[in-house]
């Protein structure tokens, strides 16, 4: 099974500061595992569904809707983290 850690670290790299349906978020980090040679099943469905909700419940990601209703809810980059990552972004394209 793949650690919390790593989930969090890829459902945290596909949300953005702009809201995004949860599907899609859940949707690439799928993708990305089965990259590295996870084979999705329930099981890992499930984890990410988890992960999504702690990240929520933690303030990483803020949410809008029923987040287990993954195409009818929505979930970005909290304000600070958002204001972070376009820090990062700008300081790598070497505009900061």
């Amino acid at each position: 099974m793949t650690p919390a850690a790593e989930i969090d670290r890829l459902l945290l790299a596909h949300s953005d500061k702009h809201w995004r349906k949860v599907a899609r978020v859940i949707a690439q980090t799928m993708q990305a595992l089965e990259v590295r040679g996870v084979q999705i099943s329930g099981g890992v469905a499930d984890a990410i569904d988890a992960r999504i909700k702690a990240l929520v419940d933690r303030g990483q990601l803020e949410a809008e809707g029923d987040i287990r209703k993954w195409r009818y809810s929505e979930v970005r980059l909290p304000g600070e983290a958002r204001c972070e990552r376009q820090r990062k972004n700008s300081l790598s394209s070497g505009s900061g």
